[in-house]
This record gives C-alpha cells, structure tokens and sequence, in this order.
C-alpha cells in the first residue's frame, strides 16, 4: 500500500471508529434510560439473553435473530427470506467457540458483529477506490461521510447481512470498473447469494462492458453472477420445494408486503393516507415518515444524477434497487435496502457540494442527530426498517 493509500485508509479508519464509538454510546444510553418496545419478542438472543447482556444482543434485534439462529441451527420455517452467505460465515468463526448452547449465542453474536463491522471498514475503502476513480476527493469523502451519518447506517455495524453485502457488491463494481471481469463475475456470484439485489449486477456491468466497449470475450465472466442465487434456489427447492420461497415468504414475515404487482404511484398514495390517519404518537409513525421521506428522495437521486454525469450503470443499479422492493406495496425496510446503493449517497454529495459550508454542515449534523434517534429505538426493540 503506498503512501497515498495508507493516508486514505487512515482517515478512513478514523471515520469509522468515530462513527462506531458513537454508536455504542448511544447503546449505552439506550440500555440504561429507554424503556423497551416489547420485552417478549424482537430482541437479539431472545428475551432472556437480551436481559443478561443487552450491550451485546442489542445490535442482533429482529433481523438479527434469523441470522443467528440459521447459523447455529440452519434454515427452518420461513427463514428462506435471509440470504446464506453471512450466516454461513457466522457458523464457520463461532464453531471454535461454541462448547454449549450458551457459549454458541455469545460466540455467533460476536462473531457476526465482528463480520458485520470489519465488513463495514472495508466497505468505506473500497468505496473510497472505487469513485476515486471518477471523482474528486473531495465528492468522495463527502460521500462516504453521509453514508456514515444517515439514519439508519447502524444497520451496517448490527448483526445484518447489509455491510457484507455493500463490501462484496463494491468489490465486484472496482473489478468491473477496472476491467477486470472475471474478478466481477466471482465476487458479483457470491454477492447474488448474500442478498437478491446482487443479481442486479449482471444488466449493470454488461451496461459498464458497453461504456467501456470491452469485448466479449473479457466481459463474460459477468454470466457468473446469478449462479449464487441459482445455487441458493436449488437448496431452497430441495428444502422446501420452493425455489422462491425467499420471494414468496415476504408477504407472510412482512405484513405490509402484498401478492402481485405495485405501482410506484399506489405506494405514495399508500403512504399518504397513513400519514393522514395513523396515531401520531404512536412509535411506528416515525418510521412511516421515515419511509415516506426515503422513498421519495432515493427515487430522485438517480434522476438527478444523470445531470450530475454520474455513470449510467451506477445510476442504474441505485434506481433498480429502490424500485425492486417497491413492487409488494411497501417502502418497509427500504430505509435500510438503500444503504447498498451508494451511488445515490455519491449523487447527494455532487448535490450537496455547491451548498454552502455552513447549510452542508447543518444538514449533516441533522442527519447525525436522526442517527442516534433511530439507533436508540432499534436498540430498544422498537421497529425501524
């Protein structure tokens, strides 16, 4: 690593332990004065374990409890909608430590925030590799630091597949980008078999072959890319019979979720009349403005990039990934899907940039200040995305 690179790495490191450290301060207040959501179910490690050490099980709630029970018990009854390839690596660095059920918990939750948080570090490098490459340095460290502040980036250091999916697809989008193919294909097939939105790779790079006018015979490695969902479909329909069982159980684990197709339009409408009727004091309103609020701004991100000249397969990916969950009539956990899609975050700071300092600033700290907000109710059992 030059020096120029060991510099960068070393912000970037900074960053991130700044960013991590206020976060487990923020647990530490929540634990200690925040009353919980609900004292039976969602908590990581289940109620009891919660209880014991909620400094520990707190960053494995509702998600986080599929997580770990698939990688210490394997898929059961409607946990196909969770991704093999983090839970997989959980089993693999917990198995030394587990001697018995308790010891399992404890070694697959640090385990799995250890992954979740190295994962994450990485993450901001290679993004930082990545726009370099287009970028200004100033437009990059802009962008890497409202992925950091925004509301619900606490996700990428809990015990969620999310910081190892964005380390793998930024991986795989350096490979592309540098004309390195095969490389792409390999890290874009272990990217589809994290999370769905890896398949999106595929029409995204083969868009990236085109700009760069690569030949066929360089690009092809890219058809590797669905091979981690197909492999994950077969096991799904030796396990239950299904090949889309990881599709086909979300309206069942996620009751905002519907059959059949959704148009954009009918989801706004959707969430307008929840805005108009649903209790402002209760806690689930904040999420719906949550929701509300991501929904419209990582839809006209990708617009507004196109302006920006940002590159048309990034914009691609950040678009196809909004729309894609939307179709079941929901922007549930859209806050939380969008963390992927970094270049939406690139195009607010090409936006942002021309702000002046003190507004950049102000609108930073307020995302900031939304950040410890969000992060206090998850930690709490309280439902976010």
């Amino acid at each position: 690593m030059n020096k120029y690179l060991f510099s960068s790495f070393s912000k970037i490191l900074l960053l991130f332990l700044f960013w991590r450290i206020v976060l487990v301060l923020v647990m530490l207040v929540a634990v200690n004065f925040i009353p919980l959501g609900y004292k039976d179910r969602f908590l990581g490690g289940g109620p009891r374990n919660y209880s014991i050490s909620p400094e520990i099980f707190s960053w494995a709630n509702f998600d986080g409890e599929h997580y770990l029970s698939i990688a210490i018990v394997g898929y059961r009854g409607l946990e196909q909608a969770f991704f093999p390839v983090y839970p997989m690596l959980i089993s693999f660095f917990a198995k030394p430590f587990s001697i018995d059920s308790l010891s399992t918990i404890i070694s697959s939750t640090i385990v799995g925030l250890l992954i979740s948080n190295i994962a994450m570090l990485f993450s901001l490098y290679f993004l930082w590799k990545l726009l370099r490459i287009d970028f200004s340095s100033k437009a990059v460290w802009l962008t890497i630091i409202l992925l950091l502040v925004f509301p619900t980036s606490f996700y990428l250091g809990s015990l969620y597949n999310e910081s190892l999916y964005l380390l793998l697809s930024l991986i795989s989008f350096y490979f592309a980008r540098t004309g390195k193919w095969f490389w792409a294909g390999i890290f874009g097939a272990i990217s589809s078999a994290t999370r769905i939105f890896g398949i999106l790779l595929l029409p995204v790079f083969l868009i990236e072959a085109y700009q760069q006018r690569a030949k066929f015979s360089k690009f092809f490695w890219v058809f590797l890319i669905p091979l981690g969902l197909g492999l994950y479909m077969l096991y799904q329909y030796i396990l239950v019979g299904d090949p889309l069982a990881f599709y086909r159980l979300q309206k069942i684990v996620g009751e905002q979720h519907q059959s059949g197709l959704t148009l954009l339009p009918q989801v706004y409408f959707r969430y307008l009349k929840m805005l108009t009727t649903v209790d402002i004091t209760n806690p689930i309103y904040q999420t719906i403005v949550l929701e509300f609020f991501v929904g419209i701004l990582f839809f006209i991100l990708p617009l507004i990039g196109y302006f920006k000249k940002v590159r048309v397969a990034y914009l691609l990916y950040a678009l196809l990934g909004f729309l894609s969950p939307t179709i079941q009539g929901s922007f549930s956990s859209v806050p939380r899907y969008i963390l992927a899609f970094f270049p939406s975050f690139l195009v607010m700071a090409l936006f942002l940039d021309k702000f002046p300092r003190l507004l950049k600033i102000l609108i930073i700290s307020a995302s900031f200040i939304l950040l410890t907000f969000e992060t206090i109710l998850f930690i709490r059992g309280y439902w976010i995305a």
